[in-house]
């Protein structure tokens, strides 16, 4: 398994850290951690795939990103002054990850710095992602975003080369995605549905036909 976060270590120093490591496998819909948690560890998915989600003010649930195999999650709480977690992770499907607690990953920053460099990179281009859902949210129509999502939903769940995907999440969770609502996740779906480009089923959407839904988040 490659992970982008200790793409610069020797293959026996990243033996050595994995070693190190603790295993943890989780069922589908099983929480990680919670926001409010306090957080020791930072997680490296194996396999599998983690939505991370954040509490809204009106009491909801709002998923921010989905995380794959190759991807950390949970770094922040070993950043901050604060260690409690802001945000919840939790398995979409059967998932196996391997936690560093936090002295362990200080010291293999300390004895390999291109690990801070790298962590440095992949929150950098984090912001950059929330920026430009920020910009979307301020400046295009809702469908566009809804759309947008789920072509990046298509890049996480694809094959390269595919042009039919398979996205086994649940409406709720590309609205949140999208900074909108399920029914109007619903109606846009329904429409794309009718022109051929999706099919909806309980729990997931089939994306029929790649090159168009493209040309439709233009």
């Amino acid at each position: 398994m490659e992970w982008r976060l200790l793409s610069g270590l020797e293959p026996a120093d990243l033996r050595r850290v994995v070693e190190a490591a603790r295993r943890h496998h989780f069922a589908t819909a099983e929480t990680i951690f919670g926001a409010g948690d306090r957080g020791t560890s930072l997680h490296l998915i194996e396999s599998g795939r983690v939505a991370i989600r954040v509490p809204t003010p009106d009491g909801e649930v709002a998923t921010l990103t989905i995380a794959g195999a190759g991807d950390a999650f949970g770094e922040m709480a070993l950043l901050r002054r604060s260690s409690l977690r802001s945000a919840s992770a939790v398995a979409l499907e059967p998932t196996v990850t391997i936690s560093l607690e936090r002295e362990a990953f200080r010291q293999l920053c300390r004895q390999h710095p291109q690990v801070e460099r790298l962590l440095v990179s992949v929150l950098a281009e984090r912001v950059d992602r929330l920026s430009g859902h920020l910009v979307e949210a301020l400046y295009l129509s809702v469908d566009k975003r809804v759309v947008r999502r789920l072509l990046e939903l298509c890049r996480v769940y694809g094959a390269p080369g595919a042009t039919t995907v398979v996205v086994p999440l649940r409406q709720e969770d590309l609205a949140g995605l999208a900074g909108t609502t399920r029914p109007t996740v619903n109606t846009l779906l329904r429409r794309l549905q009718e022109e051929g480009m999706v099919a909806l089923s309980r729990g997931r959407v089939e994306v029929l036909d790649l090159p168009a839904l493209a040309r439709a988040g233009r």
